[in-house]
């Protein structure tokens, strides 16, 4: 499908990670500030990467184990007012080098965690969806090997499984810095956690609710104030 947003477009029939709620919150939601390299773990289509390209002057690498995701990662790229700083890069995160052997300043990731789910039959989908691609343990002592020691990471990760990735990350050095726990309607359970971490020790984190709909089935202002710079409404 083609998806507008306010300033690029994204198509994401060939990626096996679609555009969805989880994207645009964390793509909003997120503050790369004045970082100079950014890194997408697991880009898929890269909607993330050209969120942050929006929001910074970064160089950005984007990096998918799917060569067909990140075939049209690049086409994206391409057509984006950005494609002269945004890279795909087809590469495992075990195997990931950066071209320029420099650290990054910010890394973002929508990481799968469907390990307790059933698997898909596509191979392909199982590979990108499923902890089989990128495990847990892995992909935060990778960040902690790709991450300069000032550096910032953020993540969306299931609510009920937010204290488990809390807890990896402080293992390998990481503290959580802020965190928004997200519900799809009022008195619903908070199905999802924004999370950013540092390896700043902070006793206090900044915890803030988002509803996303309202009683009505309307999105809330809170979350047409964070989309407003890429949704259109």
């Amino acid at each position: 499908m083609s998806f507008r947003f306010k300033h690029f477009t994204v198509e994401d029939n060939q990626s096996t990670l679609k555009i969805g709620t989880d994207a645009m919150l964390l793509g909003a939601w997120a503050n790369p500030g004045n970082a100079k390299r950014i890194l997408d773990i697991g880009s898929g289509c890269g909607v993330l990467a050209l969120m942050m390209a929006q929001k910074s002057n970064a160089l950005i690498d984007a990096i998918d184990i799917d060569q067909l995701s990140a075939d049209q990662a690049r086409e994206n790229f391409d057509k984006s007012p950005w494609s002269d700083r945004i890279v795909s890069v087809c590469c495992s995160l075990d195997d990931f080098r950066p071209s320029s052997g420099d650290l990054y300043d910010y890394i973002i990731s929508n990481p799968p965690y469907f390990s307790n789910q059933l698997k898909s039959k596509s191979v392909r989908l199982n590979r990108t969806k499923h902890e089989k691609g990128i495990e847990v343990h892995t992909l935060v002592k990778k960040i902690h090997s790709l991450l300069r020691p000032d550096g910032k990471f953020s993540v969306i990760f299931p609510y009920e499984n937010h204290l488990f990735f809390i807890n990896v990350c402080e293992k390998n050095g990481f503290h959580i810095l802020k965190q928004v726990n997200v519900h799809s309607k009022p008195r619903s359970c908070a199905g999802r956690t924004l999370m950013e971490f540092g390896r700043t020790v902070n006793r206090c984190p900044l915890i803030t609710q988002l509803c996303i709909l309202n009683e009505n089935g309307k999105f809330t202002d809170d979350y047409l104030t964070m989309t407003a710079d890429f949704h259109y409404f």
